[in-house]
């Protein structure tokens, strides 16, 4: 895992922010609830990139992954057309299919956040994913791309979205987020502590925290308090 290697890095040597550490090769994923993400050699762009965001307090923290989110929705928007969703927290798909997923990994002190490091991973030119809902830019497009040109463009778009949150542009960052969420004002079946629930996502509040409107209440899940199903 290159979010292991980073960390690595960072207990023996100094590293500027904007540092990446990239894999060719990933068999040991890992994703939020030890979901394991299975990338072919060569195929797809497995990265950790390292910040500082020694400006934001811990309950702002989300803003890292909306960034990075946003990021990758935004390069991959050069190549496949208007299906790109973000699922609330950390995950890029097109369609019902994912084609990114997202894991910060915060080192904090006192109040602030000394570094973090965010790992991604981005389906670009696999073909084949088993019997996972997975897709690539190559499946969506036809077309095999230069990994290193979309990632040009990842951090290109990531550098303008960290601009905006070092000023403080928290309002326009949640509104490209609603404009991107998937499920986004849509009546769907959730799992909550086991039992199937009806809702409809409203959006996120400012402390990164889903809203979805059940039973004519709204109510607020924190990160696995929630499962989507269908």
């Amino acid at each position: 895992r290159t979010n292991t290697e980073m960390q690595t890095f960072l207990k023996k040597t100094s590293l500027e922010e904007g540092t990446v550490v990239m894999a060719d090769f990933q068999i040991k994923g890992r994703g939020q609830l030890k979901d394991e993400w299975v990338s072919q050699k060569e195929k797809n762009i497995l990265m950790s990139v390292l910040l500082k965001p020694t400006f934001l307090s811990l309950n702002q923290q989300f803003y890292l992954t909306i960034a990075l989110g946003l990021a990758i929705a935004d390069a991959l928007g050069h190549f496949i057309g208007n299906d790109l969703k973000i699922k609330w927290p950390n995950d890029v798909y097109v369609g019902a299919n994912k084609i990114a997923g997202i894991l910060t990994e915060a080192s904090v002190s006192k109040k602030s956040i000394d570094h973090a490091v965010i790992g991604v991973g981005v389906n670009i030119n696999q073909q084949g994913f088993g019997t996972l809902k997975a897709t690539s830019v190559l499946l969506e497009t036809g077309l095999h791309q230069n990994k290193d040109h979309v990632m040009e463009l990842i951090f290109l778009a990531l550098e303008n979205w960290y601009q905006k949150i070092k000023n403080r542009q928290y309002s326009e960052i949640i509104l490209k987020y609603h404009a991107l969420l998937y499920w986004r004002n849509e009546r769907h079946t959730f799992s909550v502590q086991e039992e199937q629930v009806e809702g409809k996502i409203k959006g996120i509040n400012d402390r990164g925290e889903l809203i979805v409107e059940i039973g004519g209440k709204e109510v607020t899940f924190n990160h696995k308090e929630l499962i989507f199903i269908k």
